[in-house]
Protein backbone atom coordinates (compact mmCIF):
# COMPACT_ATOMS: atom_id res chain seq x y z
CA UNK A 1 0.00 0.00 0.00
CA UNK A 2 1.22 3.04 -0.74
CA UNK A 3 2.07 5.64 1.75
CA UNK A 4 0.40 8.66 1.86
CA UNK A 5 2.93 11.72 1.11
CA UNK A 6 3.62 15.31 2.71
CA UNK A 7 1.94 17.09 0.21
CA UNK A 8 -1.22 14.96 -0.55
CA UNK A 9 -1.12 15.23 3.26
CA UNK A 10 -1.51 19.05 3.08
CA UNK A 11 -4.14 18.89 0.20
CA UNK A 12 -6.51 16.97 2.50
CA UNK A 13 -6.14 19.06 5.49
CA UNK A 14 -7.31 22.08 3.33
CA UNK A 15 -10.17 20.03 2.07
CA UNK A 16 -10.82 19.51 5.58
CA UNK A 17 -10.94 22.83 7.12
CA UNK A 18 -12.71 23.87 4.27
CA UNK A 19 -15.57 21.32 5.01
CA UNK A 20 -14.78 22.27 9.24
CA UNK A 21 -15.40 25.67 8.07
CA UNK A 22 -18.81 24.80 6.31
CA UNK A 23 -20.13 23.30 9.30
CA UNK A 24 -19.60 25.87 11.70
CA UNK A 25 -21.21 28.80 9.03
CA UNK A 26 -24.14 26.06 9.09
CA UNK A 27 -24.41 25.64 12.47
CA UNK A 28 -24.14 29.25 13.24
CA UNK A 29 -26.67 30.32 10.39
CA UNK A 30 -29.25 27.76 12.66
CA UNK A 31 -28.12 29.34 15.54
CA UNK A 32 -28.79 32.66 14.37
CA UNK A 33 -32.11 31.71 12.72
CA UNK A 34 -33.85 30.43 15.66
CA UNK A 35 -32.58 32.82 18.41
CA UNK A 36 -35.11 34.76 19.91
CA UNK A 37 -34.88 38.62 21.08
CA UNK A 38 -34.73 41.50 19.21
CA UNK A 39 -33.14 41.91 16.29
CA UNK A 40 -30.64 44.62 17.32
CA UNK A 41 -29.41 42.22 19.30
CA UNK A 42 -28.63 39.03 17.33
CA UNK A 43 -25.20 39.29 15.67
CA UNK A 44 -25.65 36.81 13.19
CA UNK A 45 -28.60 38.24 11.63
CA UNK A 46 -26.47 41.44 11.57
CA UNK A 47 -23.77 39.19 10.45
CA UNK A 48 -25.84 38.10 7.48
CA UNK A 49 -26.95 41.63 6.14
CA UNK A 50 -23.63 42.90 6.02
CA UNK A 51 -22.04 40.15 4.01
CA UNK A 52 -25.88 40.18 2.10
CA UNK A 53 -25.81 36.42 2.44
CA UNK A 54 -27.14 33.53 4.71
CA UNK A 55 -24.58 31.80 6.60
CA UNK A 56 -27.02 28.18 5.94
CA UNK A 57 -25.93 28.77 2.48
CA UNK A 58 -22.70 30.07 2.71
CA UNK A 59 -21.44 27.01 4.86
CA UNK A 60 -22.98 24.17 2.13
CA UNK A 61 -20.86 26.08 -0.66
CA UNK A 62 -17.75 25.64 2.04
CA UNK A 63 -19.00 22.06 2.09
CA UNK A 64 -19.24 21.66 -1.58
CA UNK A 65 -15.90 22.78 -2.07
CA UNK A 66 -14.10 21.03 0.37
CA UNK A 67 -15.61 17.53 -0.73
CA UNK A 68 -14.83 18.67 -4.29
CA UNK A 69 -10.81 19.36 -3.59
CA UNK A 70 -10.57 16.35 -1.61
CA UNK A 71 -12.05 13.71 -4.27
CA UNK A 72 -10.20 15.85 -6.71
CA UNK A 73 -6.94 15.53 -4.61
CA UNK A 74 -7.66 11.28 -4.57
CA UNK A 75 -8.44 10.96 -8.22
CA UNK A 76 -5.09 12.61 -8.94
CA UNK A 77 -3.26 11.03 -6.45
CA UNK A 78 -5.23 7.36 -7.42
CA UNK A 79 -4.10 7.93 -10.94
CA UNK A 80 -0.55 8.86 -10.22
CA UNK A 81 -0.24 5.78 -8.48
CA UNK A 82 -1.56 3.32 -11.26
CA UNK A 83 1.06 5.04 -13.69
CA UNK A 84 3.56 4.10 -11.17
CA UNK A 85 2.48 0.40 -11.13
CA UNK A 86 2.16 0.44 -15.17
CA UNK A 87 5.68 1.78 -15.17
CA UNK A 88 6.64 -1.01 -12.87
CA UNK A 89 5.38 -3.81 -14.82
CA UNK A 90 6.66 -2.36 -18.08
CA UNK A 91 9.68 -2.28 -16.53
CA UNK A 92 10.02 -5.90 -15.45
CA UNK A 93 8.48 -6.73 -18.86
CA UNK A 94 11.84 -5.18 -20.63
CA UNK A 95 14.33 -6.89 -18.20
CA UNK A 96 12.38 -10.21 -18.67
CA UNK A 97 12.38 -10.09 -22.45
CA UNK A 98 16.28 -9.41 -22.17
CA UNK A 99 16.83 -12.51 -19.72
CA UNK A 100 14.55 -15.20 -21.51
CA UNK A 101 12.02 -15.34 -18.83
CA UNK A 102 8.05 -15.46 -19.52
CA UNK A 103 6.41 -12.71 -17.05
CA UNK A 104 2.85 -13.27 -16.13
CA UNK A 105 0.36 -10.83 -14.87
CA UNK A 106 -1.88 -11.75 -12.57
CA UNK A 107 -3.36 -8.50 -11.36
CA UNK A 108 -2.04 -5.17 -11.45
CA UNK A 109 0.54 -5.80 -8.43
CA UNK A 110 1.48 -9.28 -8.71
CA UNK A 111 4.07 -10.18 -11.27
CA UNK A 112 5.10 -13.80 -11.09
CA UNK A 113 8.19 -14.84 -13.27
CA UNK A 114 8.74 -17.96 -14.83
CA UNK A 115 11.98 -19.43 -16.07
CA UNK A 116 12.18 -20.40 -19.58
CA UNK A 117 11.14 -24.15 -20.53
CA UNK A 118 13.78 -26.23 -21.84
CA UNK A 119 12.01 -26.89 -25.33
CA UNK A 120 12.51 -22.89 -25.33
CA UNK A 121 16.23 -22.74 -24.62
CA UNK A 122 16.71 -25.82 -26.88
CA UNK A 123 14.86 -24.24 -29.75
CA UNK A 124 17.27 -21.09 -29.60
Amino acid sequence: MKKVTTKEFIWYLGAGFLVFLGLIAVIFGIIGYHVTGPAEQNFIQKFEEAIHFELRFLGLIFIGAGVVLAICVLVFNAKKADREVEKKIRREQRIAAQSNKTIEVKNAVEIIEEAPKAEEVEAK
